[in-house]
């Protein structure tokens, strides 16, 4: 595996981490068959799983009951304690019972033996680091009851390819899947409000992200280096993206903009889809009121984009330096009752508006030709819906098309697939692009 400065500073924060939950050379109060336990301070009925000692390493097969006896007294098992499986290597396997709740930082730290865990129903938490750097770790089961996954939880597991997150859990953190580099697409749950810093980074087998509605902000580089991701589903409620929060997405075809309220941008801010290599479309949703100032700023790959009628409100810079933007629909009836930016000739700065194709409703060219920023084009031709590939006709091809973008193949121009305006290509819409073409209603 190839060394970077990246990964060398990650490694040099993760040790700093490690030396910072040292524990003491002996730090368990009692053993039952080769596991150490450690009371819980302020009370006397439970105890968690601790360290042997910082030389001293669990191995093979190891099974935690729900309840051990020591001194004539039982006691349940309710953690797996600090750093409790730490660095240990020679453990292949580990059962936990229902009665743990929480399983503490860096817990299984470091456990290049793991394959496969199985997270017991009850479990509350899991701490930062619990996981990290289990390299060999391939699927892990987390069940509903877990509310809280602490950061860098599950980083750095190179192997990690399945993984659930279950509806409760609040926040992505700092890096919490960082380097998972085969981890598949994520289901993210609708309680889903945050998305750190890096919590996807470099997840390279993604395919396509979903951002649930509940979501209101995404971090910087959240998903930044998922190098196959195709499609990027932005939920209605974000109200805040960083800049490179999809840095380095170089196979990035459509972007679905669904955000209601994001805030506007200021300053220097550049497109959290600004250049990746490869031309993509975008696909505003039908109940978008606002596209925001400098969304799109220097996207300079954008090559088409769909703008429905219900946008009201378009930012300053919001297609600025979009130099490869050939195709624009606006479906809006009447362009003069959008309000611009205060800035009307920075919304479509730097892209050649003689070249560019504006596709806008039948009847309206002289209406768009009149209003500015669109008076600055000059290749207006007005929709016909079901025309896919916008050569005037709705034919064959089109149909074609359509079948294409259902079964996520390469496709030229999206910017019209969606005939029936639900918000999604589906069957349906392929159905109407045939009835045109057969003349039915």
């Amino acid at each position: 595996m190839k060394t970077t400065l990246h990964t060398i500073t990650q490694r040099v924060l993760l040790f700093t981490l490690l030396q910072a939950m040292v524990l003491p050379a002996h730090a368990y109060d009692f053993m039952v068959n080769g596991i150490a336990y450690g009371f819980v301070e302020n009370d006397s009925t439970t105890v968690q799983v601790v360290p042997i000692s910082t030389t001293e390493y669990y191995t093979g097969d190891v099974v935690v009951p729900s309840a051990v006896e020591h001194d004539g007294k039982s006691y349940t098992v309710t953690s797996i304690g600090l750093r409790a499986f730490v660095f240990c290597s020679g453990m292949t396997s580990i059962q936990l019972p229902s009665t743990i709740k929480t399983i503490e930082p860096g817990a299984f730290m470091n456990c290049r033996g793991l394959t496969y865990i199985e997270l017991p129903k009850g479990l509350e938490s899991i701490g930062n680091l619990a996981f990290v750097a289990c390299e060999n770790l391939e699927t892990v089961t987390i069940p509903s009851t877990v509310q809280d996954i602490g950061y860098m939880a599950f980083s750095q597991n190179f192997k990690l390819r399945n993984v659930n997150i279950p509806e409760g859990v609040e926040i992505i953190k700092y890096m919490t899947f960082n380097e998972c580099y085969v981890l598949k697409d994520v289901v993210l749950p609708q309680s889903l409000k945050a998305i750190g810093t890096k919590a996807f980074g470099s997840c390279k087998h993604f395919s396509q992200v979903v951002i649930p509605d509940s979501v209101i902000e995404i971090g910087d580089e959240a998903f930044s280096n998922c190098e196959n991701l195709t499609e990027i589903t932005i939920g209605k409620g974000v109200k805040n993206i960083s800049s490179n929060a999809f840095n380095d997405c170089a196979r990035m075809e459509v972007v679905k903009w669904n955000a209601l309220e994001c805030e506007e941008n200021e300053g220097d801010f550049q497109s959290p889809f600004k250049s990746h290599g490869k031309m993509f479309a975008v696909v505003i949703g039908n109940e978008v009121h606002k596209i925001p100032a400098q969304l799109f700023n220097y996207a300079v790959d954008l090559k088409s984009i769909d703008i429905p009628a219900s946008v009201k409100e378009i930012g300053n810079n919001a297609f600025d330096n979009c130099l490869s933007l050939n195709t624009i629909v606006s479906r809006a009836t009447d362009p003069s009752l959008i309000s611009y930016g205060s800035d009307l000739e920075s919304i479509f700065n730097g892209m050649n508006k003689e070249e560019c194709a504006v596709w806008v409703p039948a009847g309206t060219i002289e209406l768009y030709k009149a209003t500015m920023p669109w008076s600055q084009f000059e290749n207006f031709n007005e929709i016909v819906e079901g025309d896919i590939d916008c050569d005037g006709a709705v034919t064959a091809a089109d149909a074609m098309m359509q079948y294409n973008r259902l079964l996520n193949n390469d496709y030229s121009s999206p910017a019209t697939c969606d005939i029936d305006g639900d918000g999604s290509v589906t069957v349906a819409d392929v159905t109407a692009i045939y009835n045109t073409i057969l003349g039915n209603e």
